[in-house]
């Protein structure tokens, strides 16, 4: 990801939202039978990486303003049991995957944290059931409520759902990046992720190998008010870049755990 419509900010300008946010994760996902889930995630060949400068995704901004339409995934719409469902319908809430996602849902799902699950078969093949048996197997495994899954999509190529095309031109790398950027932005496998705050903008976008608990410290900042971490942050966590605002630093959130 380069563009994230976001305007720098240094750590102790960061000012926190006047309301609560709140964060979703877009997923496509498929049947798991045969692979490992890591981040709600495929299993993925081996990624190399490209990491972006920390200014391209530097200071965290209280979204504050309401964001255009054009900018969020409000405007879209998207088939679940043959009806149209508009994705306006999770404004404020926050979406989760499986299964290390199940854990991030239970832990922050009260705070506005939800889980929108699209199930695809361009990948392998790995999704071929119906779009109701792919709401079951979510279930009966995961636990995932069948409401967070709509029907099948494609996320490639021209037949791409609308809302797709819009991630990916928002967010056309994952975090950790390819050194070979994908045409369009393509989804490279199952379980990419996207992270969209609670306006409905999309802030970051992870690879489908990248474990879910990974990511929780983003999903504390977008619900927080804040953006989420550079990509810099996975490997070098030290870096200035990448300190906490105050009240959400182990100390202060395990004081404010224990009130």
């Amino acid at each position: 990801m380069i563009q994230i419509n976001s305007r720098p900010a240094t750590a102790g300008a960061r000012q926190r939202a006047s309301r609560r946010s709140a964060v979703r994760c877009v997923a496509t996902s498929a049947s798991a039978s045969r692979r490992e889930l890591l981040l709600g995630a495929a299993g993925a060949a081996a990624a190399r990486y490209l990491w972006l400068p920390g200014s391209a995704l530097a200071g965290p901004v209280a979204p504050s303003a309401p964001a255009a339409a054009s900018d969020t995934i409000y405007q879209f719409s998207a088939l679940q049991y043959g009806k149209e469902r508009s994705l306006a319908d999770y404004r404020g809430k926050v979406v989760v995957n499986y299964p290390g996602l199940r854990t991030l849902y239970d832990k922050y799902n009260a705070a506005g944290f939800d889980l929108i699950c699209f199930p695809c078969n361009q990948f392998g093949g790995q999704a071929p059931g119906t779009s109701q048996e792919e709401r079951e197997w979510a279930w009966k495994k995961f636990g995932l409520e069948w409401g967070g899954v709509f029907d099948h999509v494609e996320v490639n190529g021209p037949g791409a759902a609308p809302l797709y095309a819009f991630l990916k031109d928002r967010l056309p790398l994952s975090t950790p990046s390819d050194v070979r950027s994908r045409p369009n932005g393509d989804i490279e496998w199952n379980y990419a992720k996207f992270l969209v705050d609670a306006r409905g903008v999309p802030v970051k976008r992870y690879k489908p190998s990248f474990d879910p608990l990974t990511m929780e410290t983003d999903v504390q900042l977008v619900l927080a008010g804040y953006e989420p971490q550079p990509a810099e942050c996975v490997l070098h966590p030290g870096r200035k870049v990448c300190k906490l605002p105050p009240e959400l630093q182990p100390a202060a959130a395990a004081a404010t755990a224990a009130e």
